[in-house]
């Protein structure tokens, strides 16, 4: 009997390796936009108004993330992402334009909104696509593959979108943000996604406008439906819920705040934060040599437990050295976990419903980040910035009532 042969590397497969220089570059981009938004917001406004821009481009996204899953599910996702991307390179260039003779507040508002809209049909569709240009076996490693590359697009693309600012100002921020867009649309024309089996899920007549609304909330109902029962996608969407609601605020408003308090200034905050990125990356890279197969659940459960333990260490740490250590290792503990949920999701959904699937897990970490900070500075002003972080880590930890699902709990990431 002859053993199976294991798959080759995600990173042999050349539409794969093409697919996501592309996306990383965008990502990039998308940092320079992010710089070029709020530092012009502040130079020709105010800092609230930058948040207030910062939020507008959020909003849409996230009141729209859901339906633009359906979307992604309903048609095609490549041509969906090309589209999207077409739309952004005319509309950053054309700004980019108007930014050289008249930059103004008026023409970030609308660039930020714009960016929302086009952001909720876009992501979910580039959900969808990465595990149909892999075959199951190569799951894991294009997983590794990609949060290894956007945590290195993510590092490059704030700094860059400092040196173009300081060279140039708003306009050749948004040129260089709308050629990473083409860029982008470069490489998507260059591949092709497993076609879905079968007929679409949710598609039928949509002649009648109410036809096509009641189908609209009929697939969307259908995703959620799916999610909430499935043995495996279940339990893991709410271990990412207790998750996020236990790390986003501590580790965003929580550590300003104790920096602040213990007389540890900005660098502290950076030392942290650089100790949490470190972190995230070699626990990345250590996904590589790592190669979980099963018990995928019990995996990220364990995980969590140390990643919330440490998160209560950051708080109660005598000095700005042991807080960054701490942070070290939640970053550390972090990586593995987002590879694992990812090739879970990869594996688990069926084509017809990823980008539903994919709409959902993107709504529940980015839909509470405005929620949690606000949250974080009531409990920060109610109980203390240890009790906030000690609550944040107790969330954390409670990922282990996960585990009563044995489906999830025995999880194959690998065959």
């Amino acid at each position: 009997m002859t053993a199976r042969a294991r798959p080759r590397p995600a990173i042999r497969e050349p539409a794969f390796l093409r697919y996501l220089i592309g996306q990383s570059i965008s990502l990039a981009g998308n940092q320079v936009w992010y710089v070029a938004l709020s530092w012009s917001a502040v130079r020709l406004a105010s800092p609230g108004l930058a948040g207030v821009l910062l939020m507008l481009s959020s909003m849409p996204r996230l009141l729209l993330m859901l339906f633009g899953g359906v979307v992604a599910d309903r048609f095609d996702i490549r041509r969906l992402m090309i589209g999207s991307d077409i739309l952004r390179t005319l509309v950053t260039a054309a700004a980019a334009l108007i930014a050289l003779a008249r930059p103004g507040i008026a023409l970030l508002a609308v660039l930020a909104l714009v960016f929302g809209v086009v952001d909720a049909v876009f992501q979910p569709s580039a959900g969808a696509m990465e595990p149909r240009l892999l075959s199951p076996g190569q799951y894991a490693d294009g997983a590794v593959l990609s949060t290894l590359t956007a945590r290195l697009a993510l590092a490059a693309g704030a700094p860059l979108g400092g040196v173009v600012l300081a060279a140039g100002g708003l306009g050749p921020a948004l040129l260089v943000d709308a050629a990473t867009f083409a860029v982008s649309v470069a490489t998507l024309l260059t591949v092709a996604p497993r076609p879905v089996a079968g007929e679409r899920a949710g598609s039928g007549n949509t002649a009648d406008p109410r036809s096509r609304t009641r189908f609209v909330w009929a697939d969307l109902k259908a995703g959620l439906t799916f999610l909430i029962h499935h043995p495996v996608l279940g339990p893991m969407t709410l271990a990412f819920l207790l998750l996020n609601l236990g790390f986003i605020g501590p580790m965003n408003i929580g550590i300003a705040e104790l920096a602040s308090h213990r007389g540890w200034g900005s660098s502290g905050i950076g030392l942290m934060l650089a100790g949490f990125g470190v972190g995230a990356a070699v626990g990345g890279l250590l996904m590589v040599k790592w190669r979980i197969r099963r018990n995928a659940g019990a995996w990220i459960a364990a995980l969590c437990v140390i990643e919330g333990v440490c998160l209560f260490a950051v708080a109660v740490a005598p000095g700005v050295a042991l807080a960054a250590t701490a942070t070290s290792v939640i970053g550390l503990t972090l990586g593995p976990v987002n590879v694992l949920s990812t090739v879970l999701e990869q594996r688990e959904a069926p084509d017809g419903l990823r980008g539903r699937v994919a709409s959902i897990q993107l709504l529940i970490s980015l839909g509470l980040i405005p929620m949690t900070y606000g949250a974080t500075g009531l409990i920060i002003a109610a109980i203390g910035t240890t009790g906030a972080f000690a609550l944040g880590g107790l969330l954390e930890v409670s990922v282990v009532a996960t585990l009563a699902a044995p489906a999830y709990r025995r999880a194959r990431v690998q065959d």
